[in-house]
């Protein structure tokens, strides 16, 4: 895997952490290492959007044998921890200290953890995460993060942020080597191939290919639990797919694919958390999103759901074509929402296309 200066120097840094915990780990020794609670500095590596931070994580993570360890993008990380406290909260007997329950619950025996995309965009999860890395610290687990901001400049114009700032100043600067990937170029930008073919303004083009997929079937409604309540999804359809290479005897092998299509207001103009969208991408391999406005500083709590959207759509490797009402350059107007069209413009790409869910056979 090649890596450019910059991503080398984060490399590095992370390969003589990854030393130290296997050799502790071979060794015999990583239980009394952490019965004593003896601190690892904990590592968070940020940068700007497409520099490499995931690629650079997961390299990390994957050189790992012989230590426990478990990955989390971070909106699943704290979906994750509200379904254990909801289901903590439903038992009869009562728990002395449930979030911090819930947390072993999540965190198993794992003594690192990797958090990619760490960002705040909401406020309960931000009061909760004081108690909740307190206490991973106080463990000696070893956290590595990937974020696009410096700890300080997280949850920009939040409520309570002085709250979060302590957070930061106390405990998160307290045990973490602050790491800047200042790589100059942003490697999504050159997955650039026929970006047009699934960004659309024209709205006969965006239809001719909706049709193409759905071959004139009639859209169904389809129901999806989420904490144990349903979410309705107006319009889906069931896409069959033959493998022309996957042949028995008797018939060709058939793929089930399915495709939701949602228009911008039926995604980010209700209450959608990030786990109603985690769990539309994990059901869909393909989404058909129309009639993308152009979003602007009133638009705050549209542009964070639609940010958690685009998040679950990236991560679940869920293919995603859009109408737009104008150019994506002009969509997003709002500073600090780059990922967002960086993301988009990778999710766009043949590449990634390919490597998505509706790609694959």
């Amino acid at each position: 895997m090649f890596f450019d200066y910059h991503q080398s120097v984060i490399q590095h840094r992370l390969q003589q952490l990854t030393r130290k915990l296997e050799h502790l780990s071979s060794s015999g020794f990583l239980q009394k290492f952490f019965s004593k609670k003896i601190l690892l500095k904990s590592l968070y590596i940020h940068g700007d959007v497409g520099r490499g931070k995931t690629m650079l994580m997961k390299d990390f993570f994957h050189s790992l044998h012989e230590t426990p360890k478990i990955y989390f993008h971070f909106n699943s990380f704290m979906r994750a921890i509200h379904e254990a406290l909801r289901d903590l909260r439903k038992r009869k007997k009562k728990s002395k200290d449930e979030l911090i329950k819930a947390v072993k619950k999540v965190i198993g025996w794992n003594h690192l953890v990797c958090f990619d995309e760490f960002q705040i965009v909401d406020i309960a999860d931000a009061m909760l995460l004081s108690r909740i890395f307190s206490y991973l610290f106080s463990q000696g687990i070893v956290v590595v993060f990937t974020s696009n901001s410096h700890p300080k400049e997280l949850y920009k114009n939040g409520l309570q942020r002085e709250l979060f700032l302590e957070f930061v100043d106390k405990i998160l600067l307290k045990n973490c080597e602050i790491l800047h990937l200042n790589s100059p170029t942003d490697y999504r930008a050159q997955l650039r191939e026929n970006l047009d073919q699934r960004y659309f303004t024209n709205r006969q083009e965006f239809e001719k290919v909706l049709e193409s997929f759905c071959a004139g079937r009639k859209p169904k409604s389809t129901k999806l639990k989420v904490w144990g309540r349903e979410i309705k999804i107006k319009k889906t359809f069931d896409l069959q797919v033959r493998d022309d290479e996957a042949r028995s005897t008797k018939h060709e092998a058939q793929f089930i694919k399915k495709i939701a299509l949602f228009t911008f207001n039926d995604l980010c103009q209700t209450e959608f958390s990030a786990s109603d969208y985690q769990t539309i991408c994990q059901n869909f391999d393909l989404i058909f999103l129309s009639k993308l406005p152009s979003l602007n500083k009133d638009d705050v709590n549209e542009v964070r759901r639609f940010m958690l959207f685009i998040d679950e759509v990236y991560e679940n490797k869920t293919a995603l074509i859009i109408l737009a009402k104008i150019d994506l350059k002009k969509v997003f107007v709002i500073e600090g929402f780059e990922r967002v069209v960086s993301r988009l413009n990778e999710i766009r790409s043949d590449k990634f296309w390919q490597k998505s869910k509706i790609g694959k056979r």
